[in-house]
């Protein structure tokens, strides 16, 4: 791994711990780690394998690399602060041309929108713009293409790679993705907050226990779509419902129609409304044209809000903003579905520590948080499930869970889930359908 120069971080045998309401807790344990000039090492693991922390440290005060360093988190909302893009892009930056960053990173016309009101995908490219902007001598980016299209993540990968060999700079990536690691100089692979292996990307892609995280470069899946009864009686209806963006855009005319068992996948480009028609589809933002069904009740018919119709749940992309009580088990305890239910069987079928259970949901690793937070939707037995990019950040483990609490709903719950990820969604048996400016169309 050294490409013969001296490295810019040099640890050996370090150990992180967290304090926590139970006693400090072991994070990391006995890290090697160097960081040399130009190269572009990938960290692999697990979820809960201490990526994250090992990122955010990196990043800290107490880092050796503190004032050379500049971080993306994997949510891109805890680092947004100003009250509109081009203020976000200048914050602390005087001299730079709002501008000519929003027209290299996809945010042409967005410069005086509130950046939360932008797409996921959108939200990241900001982040990664301001990032930039403080020149680093070391990046370190969570899961920098997790939340975006296919096109958008070629992109920004083109711009991780262009920055590190044009300014010299080193890149640290936390990834689930193949493809990803494949791109970087060196791999290290994390287990349970150790290093299990670490060496050349070329030499460690195809090893199992790489394989094991990522998956391999097989062949894409071709499972058959699920289709429900035709005869059934509609869960959901989209009458030529249709959205017009604060920024502009928008799309007009989605009809779809739902039917007890069906799968869709709901798939398009960042910005394109995925999240935004979901929402529609739960009752949680009225159209500005056309009318949504569910179950034959008309939503909206007198309020912006109509969440009271039990019909269907939606896990945003970030399912763990749900949360609302102190513990795992707690969280489990508030549906009365699951009340009853043994917590440690329960978190070991989603393949969660049976430990987890007295821990804060907030403490988790964002990967846990997500298998936790889809495990509650998945089994809350409404007629209709949504799920907004529900394998965000997962490793091939989590993707495979989630396939298997799919597998495990009623035959008769229907599915509308949005994502980047075509293979998931093929996997899991969905029809296909692309949202665009002129509505939806199936493939």
């Amino acid at each position: 791994m050294n490409p013969g120069n001296s490295p810019l971080l040099s640890l050996r045998g370090w150990s992180l711990d967290r304090h926590s309401t139970a006693g400090p807790r072991s994070v990391l344990e006995n890290i090697d780690l160097d960081l040399f000039a130009g190269r572009w090492l990938a960290i692999v693991g697990a979820n809960g394998s201490g990526k994250s922390s090992l990122l955010k440290y990196l990043a800290s005060e107490e880092s050796p690399l503190a004032d050379q360093a500049a971080i993306m988190f994997q949510d891109p909302d805890d680092q947004i602060f100003a009250t509109g893009v081009d203020r976000e892009i200048t914050l602390g930056r005087e001299g730079r041309d709002p501008e000519a960053v929003r027209q290299e990173f996809g945010l042409t016309g967005l410069g005086e929108m509130n950046p939360r009101l932008l797409s996921a995908g959108q939200k990241q490219r900001l982040v990664l713009a301001v990032a930039l902007g403080d020149a680093p001598q070391v990046l370190l980016c969570d899961e920098p293409t997790s939340l975006q299209d296919p096109v958008q993540a070629e992109w920004v990968l083109d711009r991780l790679d262009s920055w590190r060999r044009e300014t010299g700079g080193c890149l640290v990536t936390a990834t689930c993705d193949r493809a990803e690691a494949a791109r970087a100089d060196d791999i290290m692979v994390l287990a349970e907050g150790r290093i299990l292996v670490q060496g050349p990307s070329a030499e460690l892609l195809d090893d199992p226990r790489v394989v094991e995280l990522l998956g391999g470069a097989g062949l894409p899946c071709e499972a058959a779509a699920v289709v429900g009864d035709p005869n059934g009686e509609p869960v959901l209806t989209l009458n030529g419902i249709g959205c017009d963006f604060t920024s502009g855009g928008g799309f007009s005319g989605a009809q779809l129609v739902v039917r007890p068992g069906d799968r869709w996948g709901l798939v398009g480009v960042n910005g394109c409304g995925k999240s935004t028609l979901l929402a529609m589809c739960a009752g949680a933002r009225r159209p500005d044209r056309g009318t949504v069904e569910l179950g034959g009740l008309k939503l909206y018919a007198k309020t912006d809000l109509d969440l009271d119709h039990g019909l269907a749940l939606l896990a945003p992309q970030f399912p763990e903003y749900l949360f609302t009580r102190s513990d795992v088990a707690s969280e489990i305890a508030l549906d009365p579905a699951l009340a009853n239910q043994p917590v440690g069987a329960w978190l070991e079928a989603l393949g969660l520590a049976t430990d987890l259970s007295p821990r804060n949901p907030h403490d988790l690793s964002s990967g846990q948080r997500r298998r936790l937070a889809l495990g509650l939707i998945l089994r809350s037995n409404r007629p209709l499930i949504l799920l907004d990019e529900p394998t965000a950040a997962l490793d091939a483990e989590g993707k495979a869970r989630v396939l298997g609490l799919l597998d495990q709903l009623p035959v008769e719950t229907a599915l509308v889930i949005a994502s980047h990820d075509r293979d998931f969604l093929t996997r899991a048996g969905c029809q296909i359908c692309e949202i665009h400016a002129d509505g939806l169309s199936t493939e």
